[in-house]
């Protein structure tokens, strides 16, 4: 994962910055079942070769080998934004060969601040500005996991909080100092 600057506004300070953390969420297919459903108790074989069994969900999505995300060390299915619980049943390691060195899906809060509801993310092609809707208050460096690669409401996974949550993509693939400027006129 790549390194932010420090990035810095006179009057009115607006200071954030990450270090790179390794991840513990990859990016997969889910091979079998086809459809997947996302019920209690089915057998699901990812484009890793790793099995695993749903565990207490019942989300009948009738997905045809949909792109997700396994995060073996929290036991996460993410599909659609989705939070699945899963149980590992054979094969798979906290990250099989081959796997991607950082999840392509994968954004880091960088900035939020107590009292407005608005927060910044960076994710690898650009900076999210994103408005908490419900679920687990983002933290800077919480880790996002979902499709939010689109306007409006979506639902997430905080990886390494292993909460979900919703927020409202108010913009996305922002430069530095754009998403700056709109979190200000936001929350300024």
């Amino acid at each position: 994962m790549r390194l932010l600057t420090l990035a810095c506004m006179a009057l009115g300070i607006l200071c954030f910055a990450t270090a790179s953390q390794a991840a513990e969420c990859y990016s997969v297919t889910i091979q079998r079942p086809s459809p997947f459903l996302g019920n209690n108790g089915e057998i699901v074989q990812l484009s890793d070769g790793s099995i695993w069994e749903v565990k207490y969900a019942y989300e009948y999505m009738y997905e045809y080998q949909p792109s997700a995300a396994i995060c073996p060390s929290s036991g996460k299915l993410i599909v659609k934004g989705k939070s699945i619980d899963v149980q590992l049943l054979s094969g798979g390691s906290p990250r099989p060969s081959g796997a991607p060195s950082s999840p392509a899906k994968l954004i880091t809060v960088v900035y939020e601040k107590s009292g407005c509801d608005y927060f910044i993310a960076d994710g690898p092609r650009g900076f999210y500005l994103l408005e908490w809707y419900g679920g687990h208050p983002p933290s800077k460096g919480d880790q996002i996991v979902g499709e939010i690669s689109g306007y409006g409401m979506k639902d997430i996974y905080y990886s390494n909080a292993n909460s979900n949550g919703r927020v409202w993509v108010e913009d996305y693939l922002l430069s530095r100092d754009r998403v700056i400027e709109k979190y200000n006129e936001k929350c300024g």
